[in-house]
């Protein structure tokens, strides 16, 4: 005969509620100023091991979804306007950092046009 819901839950009730009593009885066993530390390495105890058993399978990745945070056209427009004053500044510098953000941008305008 299966057992039922209710009675599973409240068998792990009890055997939780036995735990946490004697955990109370080993903690308030111990001196006034091991007492705080004992609890929170208690309470961290507990929260890694469940943890642990609640974590899921790894979201597989999306490509649709992870385009935008990966599309070059960002950096792009960054270099273009990080070019502008390396022109005035340091031509040489400008006028290759304006043809990297130029890369960068056809790079992305073709990138998001092929994945549609």
């Amino acid at each position: 005969m299966p057992e039922l819901p209710e009675t599973r839950e409240r068998e792990l009730d009890v055997k939780v509620e036995d735990l946490a009593r004697r955990l109370v009885e080993v903690v308030n066993g111990a001196s006034a100023e091991q007492r705080p530390a004992l609890r929170e390495y208690a309470l961290e105890l507990l929260r890694d091991g469940t943890e642990a058993v609640d974590a899921g399978p790894a979201p597989v990745a999306d490509v649709k979804r992870n385009a935008a945070a990966t599309n070059p056209i960002g950096i792009a427009l960054l270099l273009f306007v990080l070019s502008l004053p390396a022109l005035l500044l340091f031509t040489p510098v400008g006028i290759v950092l304006m043809a990297v953000a130029v890369v960068m941008g056809v790079w992305g305008v073709l990138a998001t046009l092929l994945r549609r």
